[in-house]
């Protein structure tokens, strides 16, 4: 008399097996793009200045629309630049007109300057997702391993 093992049907195991290898794929992309928000912008030598909120900029979002400040500051070198800001906040813009913040810049190219605020926005926004992809990895290997395997030779 034969018993038959009680394992999941060969169709589940293989859509959690895809499932798994599909989310390990997506977690990989997205845990780069993280590293790159938090380890590869603003690398190297960074240089801060005062700027002054010289006005706003209207942007379009989801819901709506948003605004985002327009700051001029003057960098190391003695140019006189204008940036606008990469966060568009719902509503108006997190900084008045008039108001002086910080900018930082990478000194081999002050046009790629941020405000300071968005920069460390972005840092932990960058931590968060590279600790959510790194918990879907671990949660995309545990599923890969319950792909169906080639039965063993005998």
């Amino acid at each position: 008399m034969t018993t038959s093992s009680s394992t999941p049907s060969s169709p589940v195991r293989r859509f959690l097996g895809l499932l798994g290898g599909f989310l390990l794929a997506m977690s990989l992309l997205t845990g780069l793009g993280a590293a790159w928000m938090v380890f590869g912008m603003g690398g190297g030598d960074m240089r801060t200045a005062q700027g002054r909120v010289v006005a706003h900029e209207t942007a379009q979002l989801k819901r709506g629309s948003g605004q985002r400040s327009v700051v001029e500051f003057t960098a190391h070198d003695g140019r006189s630049l204008r940036v606008t800001d990469a966060l568009v906040r719902q509503g108006q813009a997190a900084h008045e007109v008039g108001e002086s913040v910080a900018v930082r810049y990478p000194a081999a190219d002050p046009a790629q300057a941020e405000i300071g605020s968005s920069f460390w926005i972005r840092r932990v926004v960058g931590w968060v997702l590279l600790v959510f992809s790194g918990l879907c990895m671990l949660a995309g290997a545990l599923l890969w391993r319950l792909r169906p395997r080639a039965a063993a030779q005998r």
